[in-house]
């Protein structure tokens, strides 16, 4: 049975965690808490938090969570939800004793939520609202695990949130609801910390955790917050967006601009348009909060206006922003337990923007002159700037909890008279649905016709979605399903651009190959409100004489056939367009045969996926029987492509197999491997990888040269490699493909794509583009573009640049240097071919309109 809060379904037990019930402590019953009895955190931790050499686990630090909350009624602590690895991840709400009780602590809740999507409020039963509310405040530690003050820092900050008795401190009780998570990503919090104790004292005890510390995508965790593919990230997702809603969060870091000693806001420009202005001015108050706060505790060194930009979606102190929060990044200095002395004769003269960093500036007015550091300072950095946020939660609750209201009240009448429109008669629907999903998951109203409708000429079947731009969230539509237009910020006439802190361009509507109709008018037609969208109602059009048929315009087409090839039955691809009892389907169009249990499988997947498969009653002109291709994804250690690669893998049930640099310099590569991935990397990285002593020797080397003759051995043999991105230069440089990447050596003056959508030209009748329409959008981060010697046989391009209205969304410099070349190319070499994907097909699991090229170049290696 699920509860349904806040529009979103909830397992009972969380819901009940929430309502005030702990889900896995109970309260000490009645009196105050009483600092002498409860637990210290070096009582079970067995030190300081903090101290040097000292790296606890997150299993530790849950324990000492656990005793707290058994020692004092200030805290309850609940699950909200597993890990990618099945551990329990913990969230703690402190608040006074009162504010705690089950009925309290809900309707404080409630009040949090009704205001922060109160665009159906009276301005009076807002302003009753806010008098009577308490301010939710949301601290949370350790998501980027390396970084481990955050996360070490934990017990001792909930110990003295919760015993402290300082007028402060009761005041913050009194008017705030804290929302404390010990650890965003316990996983890599506690591989961190055995990894530092296992090297304590040896050659390695700094070298850093050697691989991934998140199961796909390590310290690209941060880089999924409008997305939610990460089980954590949806853990703590739906408390941010949808249970609770804080007007305010602290998201700790610990990588400080050098030699700074803490990054705080205010932040750099440009800013992004869409965010309401209180929000930045919300960012700019607290940090001038945290650094007043650091100076009179003598805490010098605390830096703004570097580095860091409120443009990108997608992290998790930015996302907030797209939902009226105020979201604070701080990062302190020194990721590491050991201590060190830094020498000030060390330091670069200047930071990026030329302001020195030893004199004092307006946003950098106490320099920080060097010395001897300890993890216990940066814990104690990061511990006043959480202060300091409470501090200020507490004494305007009213006036935090009141924006809300009115950024809600804005986002409704700001957007009057615009609905946007998702067809449901668009080839691949399924993968409109998990857009859907991805809204939902931002807590965007969404609507779902109950009927046709007519706006214009254009019909839409019932089924269609309906997101209208006048909703609380106006921020978060207006972000993901418009493109964005980064500023051309060149620092100087002719020079190199600003470089943005994260990327430019990222309409998900783009990068998941959807289409989105943008309506100025309030459409009306008769709908239903989607909570968590269903996949398509499967259709199964009857028993085949000859075959069933899944279209390969639809991305999970694959999955289908690679559970159907798991299964044993005959999969082909067809060479030309395939008529079938519902129509045509074109040339790449899977065919299953029938046998005897073919029927139930199909039915079975078209009901699980959203499929509508069709019947072929005649075998086609041209088929190439297709066998589960043996996969192996290349891992040269912490890639967070081959991460990313490896979530969509798993997603779309790929069969595969980590290659490791060892392996791949054994060779006998052919007799293991149809289809090998080579994830975003360059040439250097890959040949060369870790040097020799910076890491145990199992970590080190790269594929060498032999491991890469092995590779090229592998596909004169009859293999097939397929490049993403950067990798492109190893079979360039190496296999003496006839293929030119026209961007190597090109000055970023000239060519400077910083994480942006494109526009792209397709051939489907190549089939590595089977499939598409002829043109789609596809992210590009500095990847490459491909000119074909004129005269080379063996090649063939499934895709190029256009020469003109290449960008879409983002920023572009270089225009005339990729239009017209090839961003897609298919290569002979000997008995095998290398594709080479010239940009990241499937960039952060977010780019599903371009999964399809991957999908069609692996299959490659299945054919026969």
């Amino acid at each position: 049975m699920n509860r349904r809060l806040s529009g979103i379904a909830m397992p009972t037990a969380v819901a009940v965690a929430l309502l005030g019930t702990p889900l896995l402590t109970t309260a000490t019953a009645g009196g105050a808490t009483a600092a002498g009895r409860v637990p210290k955190p070096q009582s079970v931790l067995g030190w300081v938090p903090c101290a040097d050499y000292k790296v606890a686990t997150y299993e530790q630090i849950a324990d000492y969570y656990h005793k707290l909350d058994q020692a004092s009624d200030r805290m309850k602590l609940v699950e909200i939800g597993k890990t990618s690895e099945g551990r329990p991840q913990l969230m703690a709400i402190v608040s006074a004793e009162e504010n705690l009780r089950a009925e309290n602590l809900e309707r404080y809740r409630q009040t949090s939520v009704r205001l922060s999507q109160g665009d159906g409020l009276s301005e009076s039963v807002a302003r009753g609202l806010a008098q009577s509310g308490k301010a939710v405040a949301w601290v949370d530690f350790g998501i980027h695990s390396t970084e481990v003050a955050g996360h070490q820092t934990a017990p001792q900050f909930a110990y003295d949130l919760v015993t402290s008795e300082t007028p402060e401190a009761r005041e913050i009780r009194d008017n705030v609801v804290t929302l404390l998570v010990p650890n965003v990503n316990p996983d890599g919090g506690t591989k961190v910390a055995e990894w530092y104790r296992q090297n304590l004292g040896g050659p390695y005890q700094d070298a850093g955790y050697p691989e991934l510390y998140q199961k796909y995508a390590g310290h690209d965790n941060n880089r999924d917050w409008y997305m939610f593919n990460l089980q954590e990230t949806q853990n703590v997702g739906r408390q941010l967006f949808h249970e609770w809603l804080p007007q305010m969060m602290h998201n700790v870091h610990q990588t400080a601009v050098f030699p700074a000693r803490i990054s705080i806001p205010p932040f750099e420009d440009p800013l992004n348009p869409n965010i309401h202005p209180q929000v930045v001015r919300g960012v700019n108050i607290v940090g001038d909060a945290m650094g007043q706060r650091l100076e009179r505790e003598d805490k010098v060194g605390a830096l703004a206006r570097q580095q860091y930009d409120i443009w990108w979606n997608g992290g998790a102190r930015t996302s907030p922003y797209y939902h009226n929060q105020v979201g604070i990044l701080t990062e302190t200095a020194h990721a590491s337990a050991t201590p060190r002395v830094y020498d000030p004769k060390d330091f670069p003269a200047t930071f990026a923007d030329g302001t020195s960093t030893s004199k004092p500036s307006v946003f950098y007015p106490s320099p920080w002159q060097g010395g001897e550091w300890h993890l216990s300072q940066s814990c104690d950095y990061i511990k006043t700037a959480s202060w300091a946020m409470l501090r200020l939660a507490s004494d305007d609750r009213e006036g935090w909890l009141y924006g809300a209201y009115q950024m809600a009240r804005d986002g409704a009448r700001d957007g009057a008279g615009v609905t946007y429109v998702i067809p449901a008669d668009q080839a691949d629907f399924p993968t409109a649905t998990k857009l859907v999903d991805k809204l939902r998951w931002n807590n965007i109203r969404v609507e779902q016709a109950l009927s046709s409708f007519k706006v214009g000429k254009r019909t839409y079947p019932a089924g269609s979605y309906l997101v209208r731009e006048a909703q609380p969230y106006r921020a978060a539509v207006l972000d993901l399903l418009n493109p964005q237009v980064y500023p051309d910020r060149r620092l100087y006439p002719g020079g190199p651009l600003e470089p943005p802190y994260d990327i430019t361009g990222y309409t998900l509507s783009f990068q998941m190959g959807v289409t989105v109709d943008k309506l100025d008018r309030n459409v009306r037609v008769s709908t239903t409100e989607v909570g968590w969208p269903k996949v398509p109602t499967g259709v199964v059009a009857g028993a085949p004489k000859h075959a069933y048929a899944l279209d390969p315009r639809v991305n999970d087409s694959a999955t289908a056939v690679n559970a159907l090839l798991a299964a044993g039955e005959k999969v082909s691809r067809s060479t030309a367009e395939v008529t079938t009892r519902t129509g045509k389907l074109p040339a790449g169009t899977f065919l299953v045969r029938t046998g005897p249990q073919t029927g139930d499988r199909i039915g079975a997947l078209a009901t699980e996926l959203g499929l509508t498969i069709a019947a072929v009653d005649a075998k086609p002109a041209g088929a190439k029987a297709l066998a589960a291709p043996r996969i192996g994804l290349y891992d040269g250690f912490n890639n967070y492509d081959e991460g990313w690669t490896r979530l969509i893998l798993d997603q779309f049930r790929f069969g595969y197999a980590k290659l490791t640099n060892a392996q791949v310099r054994a060779g006998d590569l052919r007799a293991k491997y149809d289809t090998i991935v080579l994830p975003d990397a360059t040439y250097s990285s890959m040949r060369n990888g870790r040097a020799a002593g910076s890491l145990p020797e199992a970590y080190t080397g790269g594929m060498t040269d032999a491991g890469i003759a092995n590779l090229k051995a592998f596909v004169e043999a009859g293999g097939t490699v397929v490049t993403l991105n950067r990798a492109a230069q190893l079979p360039i440089q190496a296999f003496g493909v006839p293929v030119k990447d026209v961007t190597a050596g090109v000055e970023e003056t000239e060519l400077n794509i910083p994480g942006s959508v494109l526009n792209l030209n397709v051939d489907a009748s190549d089939p590595v583009a089977a499939g598409f329409a002829p043109t789609a959008s596809a992210f590009v981060a500095d990847g490459p573009a491909f000119e074909v010697t004129e005269g080379a046989k063996g090649v063939s391009v499934a895709a190029t640049w256009p020469t003109s209205n290449l960008l879409k969304s983002g920023f572009l410099l270089g225009e005339d240097v990729i239009g017209g070349k090839a961003a897609v190319v298919t290569a002979k070499v000997g008995k095998g071919q290398v594709v080479l994907l010239g940009f990241k097909p499937q960039h952060r699991a977010q780019s599903h309109g371009t999964y399809r090229l991957l999908f069609n170049a692996m299959y490659l290696g299945g054919q026969r």
